[in-house]
């Protein structure tokens, strides 16, 4: 459950980001939304590895 606290606020930025972006009410830079996913992406590899672990 502790690691729903960092990954779920980071989907949540992400997903409304990307919804103001694509309608233009703000201009988010590509680097900026694939920073967040590759950071979603290797945090839950990285999760999935230590639950493993134990």
């Amino acid at each position: 459950m502790g690691s729903n606290k960092i990954r779920i606020p980071l989907l949540v930025a992400l997903v409304i980001l990307m919804i103001l972006d694509l309608t233009g009410i703000i201009y988010v830079p590509g680097i900026v939304i694939f920073i967040i996913a590759i950071a979603l992406i290797w945090y839950n590899i990285n999760i999935r590895k230590n639950h493993k672990r134990n």
